[in-house]
Parts: structure tokens; sequence; C-alpha cells
């Protein structure tokens, strides 16, 4: 059985992550739905052995009749709601895709993987290819207070104390101004990092995802200043930084050192098993991943499929759009290649 679920059905959607080995936020109708560049669609397959659920996003290729795929901000990729499927299955989840892809006019396909989730390329095998881009840093939130703490680098663990003495006060956003503060911050670091268009959002969109999503934003203050924040998401097991800023100013107190202690401590209290920290700024392993390195040595590997389906139109496309010289960069679809 192949099936089609679109956000007009939120509830058949997100019952079927829900049934699915693991799954985080990102999958979920209600995140799908902030997301403005396409057609949210959840592609569903089911045997009788096991069942995999794909959150796709549809986009359009301007003045042509063809379209294309890509994930959601953040982690995606199939999922599985068996521990090892038969090839058998597999074989027939990737049939029904490409005859889903065939009937969509689909020219090619690109999804970032959920770097917790290790058995996502098996469901992908010889269809495209899945690339190791950059590593992650993860938490093991099921360890001692003292064995996570012991992760800490020397320096962080110096700079948090340091920090406490200081008097920086950490706490929960509580209401619009609160989180009108957060977004402000976030805007300035934005800004402070040219960070592409993408890492920008309107504002209802913070708004929708605390709303929506199990989720929180801590503020750090300093003499009475909001000088740094965080918001995190909370699901099946897994904590996630998903935003964070420094206003400019108190970069050289290093709040998020504080802030990000304290979102380990209530991923325990809570009972979460992972606080996935991400990797470095704009996928690369850069000073934020060398930062967020120094609160464990636990690493992921953050992966990404990428898969031409209509290799004729595909490379018309790329000549048609002037990109024919680009063997040096990895960015797919070649087409949309600013």
């Amino acid at each position: 059985m192949f099936e089609v679920i679109s956000l007009d059905n939120k509830k058949r959607w997100n019952e079927i992550i829900c049934s699915m080995q693991d799954y985080d936020f990102y999958f979920f109708a209600e995140y799908h739905q902030m997301d403005k560049s396409g057609l949210p669609l959840l592609l569903y397959y089911k045997d009788d052995s096991c069942s995999f659920a794909f959150p796709v996003i549809i986009r359009n290729i301007k003045e042509t009749p063809y379209k294309d795929i890509t994930s959601i901000y953040g982690y995606a990729g199939p999922l599985k709601s068996c521990d090892e499927p038969s090839q058998e299955s597999i074989i027939n989840f990737q049939k029904e895709l490409l005859h889903f892809f065939d009937s969509h006019s689909i020219i090619s396909a690109f999804s970032r993987l959920h770097p917790l989730f290790s058995d996502q390329k098996g469901l992908l095998n010889e269809l495209g290819e899945v690339v190791d881009t950059n590593l992650t840093v993860g938490i093991d939130l099921t360890h001692s207070e003292s064995e996570q703490r012991q992760q800490y680098s020397r320096s962080t663990r110096h700079a948090i104390n340091s920090l406490n003495k200081k008097g920086i006060i950490i706490k929960e956003a509580q209401n619009k101004k609160d989180i009108d503060s957060f977004i402000d911050v976030y805007e300035e670091t934005m800004k402070r990092v040219n960070a592409p268009k993408m890492y920008y959002f309107p504002q209802d969109y913070y708004y929708n995802f605390l709303s929506t999503i199990d989720s929180f934003i801590l503020l750090a203050s300093y003499k009475k200043e909001t000088i740094g924040g965080i918001l995190c998401s909370k699901c099946n097991g897994i904590i996630q930084d998903h935003l964070n800023a420094t206003k400019s100013d108190y970069l050289y107190l290093s709040p998020q050192k504080l802030l990000l202690d304290e979102v380990r401590k209530i991923g325990v209290k809570n009972h979460m098993k992972y606080l996935h920290l991400g990797g470095g700024f704009d996928g690369k392993n850069n000073s934020l991943f060398d930062f967020k390195s120094r609160f464990s040595k636990q690493r992921f590997m953050f992966k990404v499929w990428k898969y031409i389906h209509n290799k004729e139109v595909y490379d018309s496309l790329v000549i048609e759009n002037g990109k024919k010289n680009t063997s040096e960069t990895s960015f797919f679809p070649l087409y949309r290649l600013d």
C-alpha cells in the first residue's frame, strides 16, 4: 500500500510518524506547515512486514512543467517501523517512490537526514547517493550527572562557574516581551555572522513553533538586559538545540555556555535520552562546531541524500541556468544555485 498524505490530514500524518521506530519534531505535520517554499507531503508505504514514512516538500521549477523535492529546514529523511526491514520491502518502497516521481514530473530529490538515525541510509541504497557532510555533537543524557559534566572541557566547566558568580540569570521565556527579546538577539546574531536567507524567519514562525511544537526558550540576562537565548524542542527522548543567539556586546561573556548547561539539566529532568547540539554554522566544522564540541566527545555524522530522477532534463536545466562549470561545488540541485 502506498499513500500520499497532505497537511489537510494532519492527524493521519502525525499518527503515522508516531508509529515509526524513530522520529523527531522535524517530521510532524505542524512543523512542515511552517514551511512556505512548496507543498509538504508525507509519502507512506506499508506491507505485511514493515512500513516507511518519508516527509518531503515539492517545489515548482520556475517556467517549466517540472518539480523537485527537498526537505524541511533541519533533519528529515525516511523512517521505518521495524528493526530490520527485508530487502524486498525496501525495494518495493523505492519502487513506489520512483512511480510517485514519474507521475509528478519530479526531476531531482534532496533530503537532509537525521544524524541520530543511522539506519536511514539503508532505506535509500542504490537510489542516488547519501553523502557524509559534517559531524554533529550530542550529549548522552542517560549517563550520570558527573559523567555528563566530565565530558565538558575544563575551560567550559570553569566558564560556567564564572558566569554563575557574575550573576547571569537564566530564565524561561514566559510572555511576548520575552519571546520578542529572543527574536531581536537572534536577528542581530544572524546579521553579525552574515547568515544566508534560510536562517531568517518571519516573526510568526517563532510563535507558531512554540504553540505547536513541545518547545521552550531560555534567556540569559545580565544586569536586567537580555544578552543571549536558545530555542529548544523536546520530542521522543531528544532535546534539540534548534536556534541560539548571543548579543554582540556580550560575546566576551559567552552566555551560551550557561544556557546549554541549563538545557542539559532540563533534558535530564524530562527524561530525555539525548541533547543534540548540532554541528557548525552552515553545515561546516567551524568555530561554532568547536564551541559545541567542548560539551561532549560524542559525535554523529550528518548526511544528505541526493538523487537525479530525470538526468536529461536535469542537465538541460543546469545549462539553461548558466551553471555548467560548477564541478567544485557540492550544492544540489545545481540548477537552483544562485
